[in-house]
């Protein structure tokens, strides 16, 4: 009676040993959220950069629009509920700017062909233009 008795421990053993083995040979996956820390928020966004305050990690563009001039987007950040302009393929230095519904406004000029301005309040519509006025994405 013995023996079987430290049989069932040895079994047992073998099974907690297994199990244990089993748990660091095949770990469960686990749901992973990516937290932005944004330097500015809304109205304290104004004026700033959206790469130095962390603005781009999260953003997406709204609109883009192809144009004779080159091609201009509106983007946003939910993080830092903020909008600005951002261009790309522009035949030479263009003067663009992102405004907002509430009267922000920040003009920037590419470098090159390509560049990105400052930042205005995304809590309101905003859009993105040319400096011609008339080459604009939509109020979004």
């Amino acid at each position: 009676m013995k023996h079987a008795h430290r049989a069932v421990k040895s079994m047992f053993g073998i099974a907690m040993a297994a199990t244990a083995l089993a748990g660091f040979a095949a770990p469960t996956a686990s749901a992973t959220t990516t937290h932005v820390t944004a330097g500015c928020y809304g109205s304290s966004c104004w004026q700033s950069d959206p790469i130095e305050m962390g603005c781009s990690t999260d953003a997406y563009t709204v609109e883009s629009v192809d144009t004779v001039y080159g091609t201009i987007e509106l983007r946003y950040s939910p993080a830092c509920a903020a909008n600005w302009a951002r261009v790309s393929g522009a035949s030479d230095e263009r003067r663009f700017w992102v405004q907002n519904s509430n009267g922000q406004i920040a003009y920037w000029m590419t470098i090159g062909s390509t560049g990105y301005g400052n930042m205005v309040d995304g809590r309101s519509q905003a859009r993105a233009c040319f400096s011609d006025g008339t080459t604009c994405t939509g109020w979004h």
